[in-house]
């Protein structure tokens, strides 16, 4: 999502800079000054600069009785449009991994209840049959790297992680997230877990 809005900016910026190209033309027109070249005006709106050029034209009144102009600029605005939808399109079909993340056993039961998530207990065998949240899923964290891919095919699943006091927890959800999995929740221990567990 930064990325695009850093896209949004940039884009933003450099309409700026062409409706501001197309007043400085308009004036040194007025003052028979040195001009821009036609060429580089229409090359400004095609290259993303669709919108700035056409309210430029419409604000300055200039070059509005040109027909290259007149019908170019509207045209490559479109192609503007259509090309920046379709981009935007393709980034949130694009999984961005985020960033890790630590959430508290309040959110990780509030996503548990809502469902679709998977529960993984990356503690020992001995210590899960001793305590357990239900339906959670064991692989020990030193297996994680090797088990994840047969056991979690989904990589844009909720995976929700936990261990006795947070570390191996933490350590599990990173690998997860160098594995390639994109929607990875490290909520910490067990000990610190305020809801029911069961026993194997």
């Amino acid at each position: 999502m930064r990325q695009f809005i850093a896209g949004a900016v940039i884009l933003l910026a450099w309409n700026i800079v062409v409706f501001l190209l197309y007043g400085l033309d308009k004036r040194s027109a007025k003052r028979g000054g040195r001009r821009v070249s036609e060429g580089t005006l229409l090359l400004t709106a095609a290259l993303m600069g669709g919108p700035g050029a056409w309210l430029g034209m419409a604000v300055f009144r200039h070059k509005t009785r040109h027909a290259k102009f007149k019908i170019g600029v509207p045209l490559l605005m479109i192609v503007n449009i259509a090309a920046g939808a379709l981009i935007f399109y393709n980034f949130r079909m694009v999984d961005v991994p985020m960033p890790y993340q630590k959430i508290t056993p309040e959110a990780a039961k509030e996503m548990m209840d809502n469902g679709n998530a998977t529960i993984l207990d990356v503690r020992t065998e001995a210590e899960f049959a001793a305590a357990h949240i239900e339906n959670a899923l064991l692989i020990p964290d030193t297996d994680i790297r090797e088990r994840a891919p047969g056991l979690l095919p989904d990589k844009k699943q909720v995976i929700l992680v936990y261990c006795r006091t947070g570390r191996r927890s933490e350590q599990a959800a990173r690998a997860l997230m160098e594995l390639g999995y994109t929607r990875v929740y490290d909520f910490g221990g067990i000990v610190d877990w305020p809801y029911r567990t069961i026993a194997a």
